[in-house]
């Protein structure tokens, strides 16, 4: 794999493409899937915006104005929902149509907790679980996963408040749902904030994060992973799961900046972690810090975004195998696709790169947006005509 521009001044037109998430449902109506992601205007308003991709070109299909910073669009496919989870420190979520954008239900979670932006639905669609921090206990494991029920009041869909419980660690970021459907994969970062300090880190003498597996009905620990002593200050952060239930974990360092150390491993129950090789000067590179983290459609490539170091790095997902990377400014979000993967930038950009023909293909926006695209994309064949 040769590295390419990602955003470079050439573009490649695309033609006939057919597009598909790994975590798609199924086909539309007109074979393309809609992508959401969070993003903001130059003007600091924050927005919702849903788009397909045609003939080389983005098309918006609705934007919905959101509180404050968004970062992760969680969907149910069955039963057409989306959420947005607000960005960490931040307390709100909001609950919409996938078909029609239309907003259903803007929430708070109660005084005394805050968000750290991802979500996900249980394969029914009956539940919805999003990842907390207790702020009344500052010393403990104070991590949350909530359990949100999905109920009808009248004829719109609500999410509301069932239980919670401990998430096994402290900071839990993102949270997915298992290929089992029983079970939820949690990275705890291990990083303890507090709104009045913002994203300030206030522990990092102590920190420890984990990879853990809990029984989404009761909360049972069902297993637990730690980083190796010397890794102690790597946070993980970002998950992927593939359809061989093997996961991906993007983390951020939080050591000296002159230290090198590996960002991206994976596990499979029972064993124990696996750190991807990656090349010394790619380390350096990458910044300390990766944004979110893919598997391909078919599962055997994985790849991590790096907006801090304007590159994306992918492997090999049997073997570990670092196979190459690409340059990409604040490049971050990222999306499956049957040709590789689909990426968003914070400076406004999308782009398709297909690994194995090593080719990337930039996508014009509409003349009339001014979009920053915010760190994470989700993708959803929705059955809609556009």
């Amino acid at each position: 794999m040769q590295r390419r521009e990602f955003l470079g001044a050439s573009v490649l037109a695309l033609a006939n493409s057919t597009w598909l998430n790994s975590c798609l449902a199924g086909a539309g109506e007109n074979g393309r899937p809609l992508y959401l992601s969070a993003a903001a205007e130059p003007d600091g308003s924050y927005w919702l915006q849903a788009f397909s991709v045609q003939l080389g070109a983005l098309q918006p299909h609705y934007r919905i104005a959101l509180p404050e910073r968004g970062h992760h669009v969680a969907v149910d496919p069955a039963r057409r929902l989306f959420v947005v989870i607000a960005r960490r420190p931040d307390t709100w979520l909001v609950l919409g149509d996938l078909d029609s954008g239309e907003l259903l239900q803007e929430l708070r979670v109660p005084t005394q907790r805050h968000l750290y932006g991802h979500g996900i639905f249980s394969a029914d669609g009956e539940f919805f679980y999003t990842t907390e921090s207790d702020l009344r206990d500052p010393q403990g494991d104070n991590g949350l996963v909530v359990e949100w029920r999905v109920e009808r009041q009248g004829a719109k869909p609500v999410l509301q408040r069932e239980r919670e419980f401990s998430s096994g660690g402290v900071g839990p970021h993102e949270l997915l749902l298992h290929p089992d459907g029983e079970t939820l994969v949690i990275a705890n970062g291990g990083l303890r904030t507090h709104p009045d300090t913002g994203r300030e880190v206030l522990n990092v003498d102590s920190m420890q994060s984990s990879l853990v597996y809990l029984d989404r009905h009761n909360g049972q620990l069902l297993e637990r992973q730690v980083m190796p002593p010397e890794l102690r200050l790597a946070s993980i952060r970002h998950l992927a799961v593939n359809s061989s239930a093997q996961v991906v974990l993007g983390m951020q360092y939080q050591g000296e900046a002159f230290e090198q150390v590996p960002l991206v491993a994976t596990h499979s129950r029972g064993a124990a972690l696996r750190l991807l090789d990656t090349p010394a000067e790619l380390l350096g590179r990458m910044k300390q810090y990766v944004g979110s983290v893919c598997y391909s459609a078919d599962g055997a490539w994985l790849a991590a975004t790096c907006p801090r170091g304007n590159l994306l790095a992918f492997w090999s997902a049997e073997d570990g195998r670092f196979v190459g990377s690409i340059p990409a400014r604040d490049g971050c979000g990222i999306c499956a696709s049957e040709d590789g993967f689909l990426f968003s930038s914070g400076v406004g950009r999308i782009a398709r790169y297909d690994p194995r023909a090593d080719a990337v293909a930039e996508f014009n926006p509409p003349h009339d947006w001014q979009l920053f695209w915010d760190n994470h994309m989700t993708a959803v064949a929705p059955g809609w005509t556009a």
